[in-house]
């Protein structure tokens, strides 16, 4: 969870895709063979048929730098996994240099050009729409993303609403002060999506408590990497009453995790990765989102040749999010446990809401 914002205007991705980008590093044509789908897809020059793209190579694009420890590294986790079992070369841009990818598709053919292209995280809208319109011979796997989907294009989102449901039930019940809140990178559908689960399952629990909400930075993507503002938000959220805070912020959950480490009886519970080696005396569980696995299993369809675009949506009934203990505070689970039917059933009425 942990995005940084970025919208690019048709006008930009088309001045970018004039431009040889400065750190293009070109993967060796001595590289992995083209497959036949990459052939099928090319043109013929000299009566020899040239691949458009190679089918070997994987581009992945985080939302931010890696070492959040929650999101981006999940996603390098599934990565590093494809690695271990699949046969292919992938190449890496951050939120920084995501801008440079752009050119370096235009600029790159054949047997350099990736055949899938991964990119991670909500802010990507925009931008995945418009380069995979650029390159229909490339395939899109864009997580966390919607209403994009296409042949090319699958918009793959890994809806936490049941896990952040669970999440409430936990804060209800392990409350002590009847007040607990989630604190957000910032405000955008998705983050609603935690806002809304967590604060029906904490009602759900007990309909009379308190649940304080906040944002790191409202408006801006900083929110995800801003933990000094976090700290900040959290130390107030203790000082009013509020002993268990849900931090959905990306990188900025370091700074939450600072002061809770400070102040006796308060706790948090982490997100998309398990975050109790953080702080193994006050964090209580995290709720994960299974990015590694949505990478993982998106590389190894579209090397085995079953990826298809589309629109995909996943979340607690299919195993993509869910909670993972603290070995301290497991006692909790069999009290949780107990509302995972609910949680699934509350997240199905969520999605269709939305339709």
């Amino acid at each position: 969870m942990k995005p940084g914002f970025l919208f690019i205007s048709l006008s930009v991705v088309l001045s970018l895709l004039l431009i040889t980008a400065g750190c293009t590093q070109p993967l060796s044509p001595a590289g992995p063979a083209t497959s036949e789908k990459a052939g099928a897809a090319g043109i013929t020059t000299n009566g020899t048929r040239v691949a458009s793209v190679n089918d070997t190579i994987v581009y992945i694009v985080y939302a931010s730098e890696k070492g959040d420890q929650s999101y981006t590294d999940s996603a390098y986790q599934g990565l590093l996994a494809a690695h271990n079992d699949l046969s292919f070369t992938s190449r890496e841009f951050t939120l920084n240099e995501s801008h440079a990818l752009p050119g370096i598709l235009e600029n790159t053919t054949g047997p350099e050009k990736p055949g899938l292209v991964i990119t991670i995280g909500f802010q990507y809208n925009n931008y995945t729409e418009q380069l995979a319109a650029h390159h229909p011979d490339i395939s899109f796997l864009a997580i966390d993303q919607t209403g994009i989907g296409s042949d090319n294009v699958r918009a793959y989102e890994i809806t936490s609403y049941g896990d952040s449901f669970q999440s409430g039930v936990l804060a209800a019940s392990a409350t002590k002060t009847g007040r607990v809140g989630i604190i957000m990178g910032m405000q955008t559908d998705l983050l609603d999506t935690f806002l809304k689960g967590y604060t029906a399952g904490a009602r759900a629990v007990n309909s009379s408590i308190a649940v304080d909400h906040a944002y790191v930075q409202q408006y801006s993507p900083d929110g995800f990497r801003d933990p000094e503002q976090a700290g900040r938000i959290a130390e107030g959220m203790y000082r009013n009453g509020t002993d268990v805070i849900y931090t959905c912020a990306g990188a900025s959950n370091l700074g939450m995790f600072d002061v809770a480490r400070t102040v006796p009886g308060r706790y948090v519970i982490g997100t998309d990765s398990d975050q109790s080696p953080l702080g193994p005396e006050f964090v209580l569980a995290s709720a994960i989102k299974r990015v590694d696995r949505v990478v993982y299993t998106g590389i190894a369809e579209y090397l085995n040749g079953s990826y298809t675009g589309g629109e995909q949506v996943t979340g607690l009934k299919d195993g993509a999010t869910g909670i993972v203990y603290n070995p301290k505070f497991a006692a909790y689970n069999e009290t949780v446990s107990a509302w995972e039917g609910r949680a699934q059933e509350e997240e199905a009425k969520y999605l269709l809401s939305r339709a």
